[in-house]
């Protein structure tokens, strides 16, 4: 029978294989070398977490996103890690999911913060259905086929039960206790549903018992609820009646405000003409005020300019005549100046010759100098010599004391020593008769390693679970955030859309006909220009027996302006408003007053923002937006709302669909993510206290090894010690001897201080002589220099006098030409003052004459604007009628249209049928409307003290005895279902006995065969402990090696429980063979001959099996035995790559040269 093959592995982010990497798993042994820390077990690793690994602390991490590449000095980290490994199903062995495919191309990505997604050939699959695939031939990342480092050690210090894996693995059940397990939730589901389903059944027959009681107080509620009706009925009548009348009324009072406002808007037109003709005089009037205005204005500034030039020539005088007196002071301080220059040059020049006169010093000064010396070089040598005595004294006295003190602390030490020796060989005594640690060791550490499996077990649960969790909540987050929105936008949009319509409706009014305004649809933005064009001509019909209406009329004959577009491009209108579109021009605002000089009779031209301008040079500003304008605008506004609500409405249904979706998802991963963490604190206390007792034993056995070794090497060093002690104690004695018999050197001490005394006392006398003399003579010396210095600076100062004084006078010479010039200027001012003055008054006169005759006519203009603004006044107070009868006319209709919708909703009819059914209910019609209220008030009460009736009462019940005939058949069927359940987990564990019993009995001849051949001789077997049923039992390895009696493996030495653990690993292959085996540095305990057993049970597995292995190794002989070999390499730090080499072909290679 064929099975699944590996044939590549492919790593791309993973831990230290950044680059791309393939790995070619070739039939045979394929060794992996190359230095500690270069990255090959993260090939196992990488193997592993392909196959569904699902424990961060299994690859090495506090994380299962620290198997992405996290990036050196020199290359960034990645976000993303994949692992894809290839598979031959030609055997056609898969599950039938991926048995479509001869070739099965299996990737596990993981994307830093979002997890990890399976896919085989490229479509995504669960987790649990690659550990199946993986686990139904006989592999998986848990197998023990996978062996990576300590992994041996493991297996020796397993507990039995933990060991039954490695048989479950040979029997080829490793999938059964996932689906018996998946078997058990969907019984134990199953037995929840039967027991919720009994609470129902119970519920339901209760409910009968009180619908049965319902349904007799709901016959009486009808009865009520029919006396209520026809009152009812009968109030609505007469509100009804009332509200006819009051329409009536308001409608005459409407239509007498009416013909009110025609009449007013003629006065209006009639006014705004008058004020026209007089605003088109007013405009020469002004331009003749202004240009007056400007002529006066230019004279006044220029004798304004005229007075400020006469102002700075006076400024001018007054600063030159300042100017004279300021020259003249400092002529007088500069002859000063040179004054006293030449009365300092003869004081200084008199002393200067008496200086250089006086007795030269420089004979006594050396004399001085050289006594000074003699003295202080007999002082030098007197403290030279006083020193050498000093030292040589101090040296004596000194070697003494130490040679003393040396003996004495020599001896001290010597008896300290000793007793140091005497107490640390009790303390070896009393651990030495004490050990009992070792045998707690082994109880502790299988304590530890039951509590962490199940923990990690656990916590894989837990980060699913909230991983899972994490991503829903976000996912409904986001979804209920975008429903929000849509709902918000959805519920603006309805509000403009309604108070749209409800400004539209109001601004029609109650108006007898339907304004072509109307029918006009006009682009957006041209709005303001359209009812500029038209204003109220708007509001009229187009009916032929209405009052204002358009009736049509040909096409004129004259153009627009070359070069102006027609309105008519931008507005969609009944034919009627043809004929005046097209005398309606569109121009920009800023040339429409340029452009309608040459308009033709009839035409006008308007601007988008509302301005307007008529062929008769009538002109309209923009500045006041009209309500024919704000109508238009609502109207386009409301149709983009209408066509936006029908798309808002599909998002909001779709978003609202989404999200239950996603609440659904977020609502299940909550309760898993409980689950989990309900079951967490309690293993996690366990493995606590199992860590803190191991913990606790392994730290007295540390302490007590390191007590131990301490003691010994201390016992050393005091051995080293006390030798060294009494070496150095003979030398002390040697020193002091010494020191006592040499000579005294006080006397001689005492003889040189008096010396040094006398010496220091001449030498001092000396030296004040010499600094004396020489102090005077510099003294004299300075002095010369310095008045040789002052003569020279006064000699400078007065040369710099005399040149400033020339200056001086050529600037007063100049002063007084400018002061001459500067006052014949107020002659030429007085004659230019007086012709200002006189063309000054002409332009006055121009300028009041002006002003006058333009006050007339605007005098003239305000009239007639009080005429129009008082009639525009009235017609705006007529309106304001008109519109408040209309207001209540509308009123009056809402009332009738309210009184009649409720009518239909509260009795389903007509009004004009309530009579009808009045008639035939008979009831009191003569009652006023106060008293059918109390009645209806009265018959209220009567009905709310009945409290909540259930009107669906018998409905219920009929409904409430087919769900118990449904759930009564629905518990049959579930019962059903149970059995089926616990008859297949019986048949799952009958089946898995049966398969572990018969892989019991094969692994245990293998394993026999297999460790006499590595161990040469001896024997071994296997037995199931701890349990009569197979599926529960442990597995314990009793061996006995050569020369030695059967016993535990946990007796043997660590080499032999390495080869014992490797035997069992192997024979489990020859029981069912994996398509993959691994083993991580399995060799690294073991010596030179028994690696050349294991690398002889290599071949001999790769000869009996199909098995594909995987060599991690650092073992030379090893290394020769592979078929091939990988090189993992770390060139540049932190990064991984691999290198091979195939030693068959080099073998051949090497034999052919």
């Amino acid at each position: 029978m064929g099975s699944l093959r590996f044939n590549l592995l492919k790593l791309v982010g993973f831990k230290s294989f950044v680059e791309p990497t393939l790995f070619q798993i070739e039939p045979g042994l394929t060794g992996v070398v190359g230095p500690n820390g270069c990255g090959k077990s993260n090939l196992l690793e990488a193997i592993r977490w392909v196959m569904g690994a699902n424990s961060a602390k299994a690859m090495r991490g506090a994380a299962m996103d620290d198997v992405i590449f996290n990036g050196t000095k020199s290359r960034p980290s990645r976000g993303q890690a994949s692992v894809t490994i290839t598979i031959d199903n030609s055997a056609r062995i898969a599950p039938s999911m991926f048995n479509d495919d001869e070739t099965l191309e299996i990737t596990r990505t993981i994307t830093k913060g979002s997890g990890s997604k399976y896919q085989v050939n490229g479509k995504t699959v669960r987790a649990k259905d690659i550990q199946l695939l993986f686990a139904d031939a006989s592999t998986g990342a848990n197998s023990p086929a996978l062996v990576r480092q300590g992994q041996i050690n493991e297996l020796i210090s397993a507990k039995p039960s933990n060991r039954r894996r490695i048989l479950e693995e040979a029997a080829g059940i490793s999938g059964l206790h996932t689906r018996r397990h998946e078997a058990e939730l969907r019984l134990r589901a199953a037995e929840n549903n039967l027991d919720r389903l009994e609470d129902v059944l119970g519920q339901i027959e209760s409910q009968l018992l009180s619908l049965r009681r319902q349904s007799r107080q709901a016959t009486r509620y009808k009865r009520l609820a029919g006396e209520i009706r026809e009152y009812k009925a009968l109030l609505w009548l007469k509100r009804w009646e009332h509200a006819l009348a009051t329409l009536s009324k308001n409608a005459e009072s409407l239509n007498e405000n009416e013909k009110r406002v025609q009449e007013l808007t003629g006065e209006v037109a009639k006014f705004s003409t008058e004020v026209a003709e007089i605003s088109t005089k007013l405009e020469p009037h002004r331009e003749e005020q202004i240009v007056a205005a400007a002529v006066y204005g230019r004279l006044n500034a220029a004798r304004e300019a005229l007075e400020n030039d006469e102002q700075a020539a006076k400024g001018e005088i007054k600063k030159l005549e300042a100017r004279l007196v300021f020259l003249k002071g400092d002529l007088e301080r500069e002859e000063g100046i040179i004054n006293d220059a030449e009365n300092a040059t003869t004081r200084l020049s008199q002393e200067f010759e008496g200086l250089k006169a006086s007795k030269d010093m420089t004979g006594a000064v050396e004399q001085a100098q050289a006594a000074a010396a003699e003295a202080i070089e007999v002082r030098t040598r007197l403290e030279n010599e006083l020193g050498e005595i000093t030292r040589k004294s101090a040296e004596q006295s000194a070697m003494k004391a130490s040679a003393a003190r040396d003996v004495e602390q020599l001896t001290d030490r010597k008896l300290k020593i000793q007793r140091e020796i005497d107490s640390v060989r009790n303390a070896l005594s009393n651990i030495a008769q004490g050990d009992g640690l070792a045998e707690a060791g082994t109880l502790f550490a299988a304590s530890l390693s039951d509590c962490l499996d199940a923990l990690g077990k656990a916590r894989n649960v837990e980060q699913e679970a909230l991983a899972a969790k994490a991503a829903t909540e976000a996912q409904e987050r986001e979804l209920r955030d975008a429903l929000t929105s849509t709902r918000q936008e959805l519920s603006e949009l309805q509000a403009e859309q309604k108070a749209l319509t409800r400004m539209i409706n109001s601004a029609r009014g109650s108006s007898e006909w339907t304004p072509v305004l109307e029918s006009v649809e006009v682009k957006k933005g041209y709005e303001a220009a359209l009812t500029a064009a038209f204003g109220d001509d708007l509001e009229a019909g187009l009916d032929k027996d209405v009052p204002l209406r358009w009736n049509g009329a040909d096409a004129p004959t004259a153009s627009l302006p070359s070069g102006i577009k027609s309105l008519a491009d931008f507005v969609k209108a009944p034919q009627a408003l043809a004929a005046r579109l097209s005398q309606i021009g569109l121009v920009e605002k800023s040339k429409g007053a340029a452009i309608a000089k040459s308009l033709a009779p009839g035409q006008r031209l308007v601007s988008v923002e509302g301005d307007l301008w008529r062929w008769d040079g009538f002109t309209a500003s923009s500045d006041i937006q009209s309500a024919a304008t704000i109508r238009l605008e609502n109207i386009n506004r409301l149709a983009d709302i209408e066509s936006l609500l029908v798309k808002r409405v599909e998002a909001a249904e779709g978003a609202e669909q989404k999200w239950q979706a996603a609440k659904e998802r977020r609502e299940t991963a909550d309760r898993e993510a409980n689950e989990a963490r309900r079951v967490l604190p309690v293993l996690e206390r366990e493995e606590r206290e199992a860590r803190a007792a191991a913990n606790r034993h392994e730290t007295d056995q540390a302490r007590q090894a390191e007590q131990i070794s301490n003691l010994n090497d201390r016992l050393a060093r005091l051995n080293v010690e006390i030798e060294d002690v009494n070496v150095r104690e003979t030398t002390a004695q040697s020193h002091l001897s010494d020191a006592q018999g040499s000579d005294d050197l006080s006397e001689r001490l005492s003889d040189t201080r008096e010396k040094l005394s006398v010496a220091r006392e001449a030498a001092d006398e000396a030296s004040g002589a010499y600094r004396g003399l020489k102090n005077e003579a510099e003294a004299k010396a300075a002095r010369l220099a310095a008045v040789e210095q002052e003569i020279a600076d006064w000699e400078g100062r007065s040369t710099h006098a005399k040149d400033r004084v020339g200056t001086l006078q050529g600037r007063e010479a100049e002063t007084r030409m400018a002061l001459a010039a500067a006052t014949d200027g107020p002659d030429e001012f007085d004659q230019r003052r007086q012709k200002l003055l006189s063309d000054l008054s002409e332009a006055e006169k121009r300028r009041q004459d002006a002003g006058d005759a333009l006050a007339q006519i605007e005098n003239t203009l305000k009239d007639a604007e009080t005429k129009l603004r008082d009639g525009e006044n009235a017609l705006g107070r007529a309106r304001e009628e008109r519109a408040a009868a209309e207001a209540r006319n509308t009123a009056s209709q809402e009332r009738i249209e309210e009184i009649q919708a409720r009518i239909n909703e509260t009795l389903s009819c007509a009004p004009s049928e309530l009579k009808g059914q009045l008639e035939e209910l008979s009831p009191d019609s003569n009652l006023a409307e106060h008293d059918i209220e109390r009645k209806l008030e009265r018959l209220a009460r009567e009905r709310e003290n009945m409290g909540a009736v259930n009107m669906r009462a018998d409905a219920e019940a009929v409904e409430q005895e087919e769900r118990l005939s449904a759930l009564n058949t629905e518990r049959q069927d579930l019962v059903a279902a149970i059995a089926r359940l616990r008859e297949g987990i019986d048949s799952l564990n009958s089946e898995g006995r049966e398969r572990l019993l018969k892989a019991f009995d094969v692994v245990n001849g293998h394993f026999g065969r297999l460790f006499t051949t590595l161990f040469g001789g001896g024997s071994a077997s296997l037995a199931l402990t701890e349990s009569d049923d197979p599926l529960e039992a442990g597995l314990e390895v009793m061996v006995s090696p050569p020369g030695k009696k059967l016993g535990s493996m946990s007796l043997m030495s660590g080499g032999e429980q390495a080869l014992t653990a490797t035997a069992l690993i192997f024979a489990v292959f020859l029981s069912n063979p994996a398509p993959i085996c691994v083993l991580d540095e399995v060799d690294a305990p073991l010596d030179d001959a028994n690696v050349e057993r294991y690398c002889d049970l290599l071949d001999e597995m790769c000869a009996q099996t199909e098995t594909r292995f995987m060599v991690i190794t650092h073992n030379p002989v090893t290394m020769a035995r592979m078929n091939r070999l990988f090189g993992v390499t770390m060139a540049e730090k932190g990064v991984s790559q691999l290198v091979s080499i195939d030693l068959g072909e080099a073998e051949k290679i090497t034999t052919a040269a």
